[in-house]
């Protein structure tokens, strides 16, 4: 009897591959309990975009693609400080609001809606998971920020429960769109 696998499509930012091959090694440092995500399933996920128990799904990835295809959206800059330990996963998480990461993931459903793909923002807000399973201990605590310049952005397919991703495309991202509003005395100082 073959295995079943459930198809989840999503969009998503992924760290470079020494970042993510760093945040792996550092689990020990974070005393990180569960399994760790290996670096290539390190991501911050943009916009979900359904799943099937089917094969894979190629006119989804298709339709997507037409619907991504002349992306003109900028790229990201996340800045995760804080490591958060709940009863089942690890996450890094931002102490403020990453609104430029949150009006992208709008501005990207908009976007696949526009062209028929129906799509949602996570619920939570942006974060990056960086184990599963119990933690030795749970709560909030700040660490040095995390940040990268994330100019590509990624279809990927993951196959639920088998530790599984796919990369079904890619698009590159514009220029940094956050401009640093300095108060305007500190500014006619600068």
């Amino acid at each position: 009897m073959q295995n079943v696998v459930f198809h989840r499509y999503f969009l998503a930012l992924r760290p470079p591959t020494l970042l993510g091959t760093t945040l792996g090694m550092m689990g020990s440092v974070y005393h990180l309990a569960g399994s760790r995500l290996p670096a290539d399933r390190l991501h911050v996920t943009l916009a979900m975009i359904g799943g099937t128990y089917e094969a894979p799904q190629p006119r989804l990835v298709e339709r997507i693609g037409e619907a991504l295809h002349d992306v003109r959206l900028p790229a990201q800059r996340p800045v995760f400080d804080q490591l958060v330990r709940a009863n089942d996963r690890a996450l890094l998480t931002a102490s403020e609001p990453l609104t430029f990461v949150e009006s992208f993931r709008h501005d990207l459903v908009q976007r696949l809606a526009e062209a028929g793909v129906v799509a949602e923002v996570p619920h939570s807000p942006p974060h990056m998971t960086l184990a599963h399973g119990r933690q030795w201990r749970t709560g909030t605590e700040g660490i040095d920020p995390i940040s990268w310049r994330a100019d590509e952005l990624v279809l990927i397919e993951s196959h639920v429960g088998a530790g599984r991703h796919i990369t079904r495309g890619s698009w590159s991202l514009g220029e940094v769109m956050e401009k640093v509003q300095l108060p305007l005395p500190l500014a006619w100082a600068a």
